[in-house]
Order: C-alpha cells, then sequence, then structure tokens
C-alpha cells in the first residue's frame, strides 16, 4: 500500500546524510549573522557603560574594549562560516552525525578561545586605564567566562590577562580532544564493520 510509505523519501534523504549536514551548515551560518548582530548589542552596551565612568582612563578603555570586541565579533564569525563549510564539504559516510559533532566541538573551543582571549586582553588594557574592574562591562556574556576579581593594578591586569589566556587554552585543549575522539570513534567502528564483513566472507 503506497499511501503508507508517504514519509520513505523523506527518510531517504536523511539516510544518505546530507539533508543534516545542510541544514547544521546553514544553521552556523545563520548564528554567524546573529553574532554580529549580537556584537553590536553588547559593543553600544560596553560604549554606553564606559562613558558613564567617571574620568579619561575609564572611558578610553571602554572604547579599546568595544574596538577589540569589533575583531572578535568578525573573529566568532569566520569561526562560524569556515566549519559551516567544513560540515558542507563532508562526504559520504555510514556515520553522519559523529563527524559533524567532531567539527562543532571544533568550533565550540577555537570561539569559547577567542572570546576569553579578548576579553583577556581588553580587560588587561581596561585595568590599566580604569583601575576597575572590566566584567561588568561585559553583561549576561561575563557569565559565559570564569568569575575573576582582579586588583585594580598593572599586575592585576596582567594576572587576568593571563589567567584568561590559560582558561582559554584549556577549553580549546578539552573541546579538540572531544572533537578527535569522536573521530576515533567513526574509525573504530568502521573497522569493527570491516572486520565483521570480512569474517563473514570467509
Amino acid at each position: 500500500m503506497q499511501f503508507l510509505s508517504f514519509l520513505n523519501p523523506v527518510l531517504h534523504k536523511l539516510d544518505d546524510g546530507n539533508v543534516i549536514r545542510s541544514s547544521i551548515a546553514l544553521a552556523l551560518q545563520m548564528l554567524a549573522i546573529f553574532t554580529l548582530v549580537a556584537a553590536v548589542f553588547l559593543i553600544v552596551y560596553v560604549l554606553k557603560e564606559a562613558f558613564q565612568l567617571p574620568g579619561v582612563g575609564p572611558t578610553v578603555g571602554g572604547l579599546i574594549f568595544a574596538l577589540i570586541f569589533v575583531v572578535t565579533a568578525l573573529s566568532v564569525y569566520q569561526i562560524f562560516t569556515f566549519r559551516a563549510g567544513n560540515i558542507r564539504d563532508l562526504g559520504e559516510s555510514p556515520f553522519t552525525v559523529i563527524p559533524i559533532f567532531s567539527i562543532l566541538f571544533r568550533a565550540v573551543g577555537e570561539i569559547y578561545a577567542a572570546l576569553g582571549i579578548a576579553v583577556g586582553v581588553g580587560g588587561c588594557l581596561f585595568i590599566w586605564l580604569a583601575q576597575l574592574n572590566p566584567m561588568y562591562l561585559l553583561g549576561g556574556v561575563g557569565g559565559l567566562l570564569p568569575s575573576l576579581s582582579p586588583d585594580s593594578t598593572f599586575l592585576g591586569g596582567i594576572l587576568f590577562l593571563v589567567y584568561l589566556g590559560i582558561a582559554s587554552f584549556l577549553v580549546l585543549i578539552v573541546f579538540y580532544f572531544l572533537a578527535e575522539a569522536s573521530l576515533v570513534m567513526v574509525d573504530i567502528a568502521k573497522h569493527i564493520r570491516l572486520l565483521a564483513k570480512h569474517r563473514t566472507d570467509i
């Protein structure tokens, strides 16, 4: 009864992996555009807070912080679009989702590292110029990063940068490890299939 198999074409499309790969690549491209829009609001928020602070130092520090976030937003945009291309270029494979997750793990680690380094550099300069904790300038974004209350000194700025630099690097390594571990799972599964097929042929 043909009318009971109306979903078969859709299931075949899902089986070959093209639909899933194209959908996730499109989602990453949309996230890239959303990143630029969200960055505009964050930069406006940072500038607004900086101009409300008394003195020239905090204002200049806020301007530098905002400029660094412009570069960071562009970097995150490139990460999203680059990884979307990686997913779209994945070849045919019996395993569709695991290679995609491997690429997504890399993207998450790279984005977190880019954000952490940007906050570390911008925050260090802000501490030197404004002698204030830069975390309050980030609004809700600050919740994604390790909590830290640096001293408002030259050494405090250096420690802030070093702390976030190390944290960002460790997160990057962990997500790259997850990316490689997921690919190892694919290789193991492929070899098991080959061994099983070889035994059945014998």
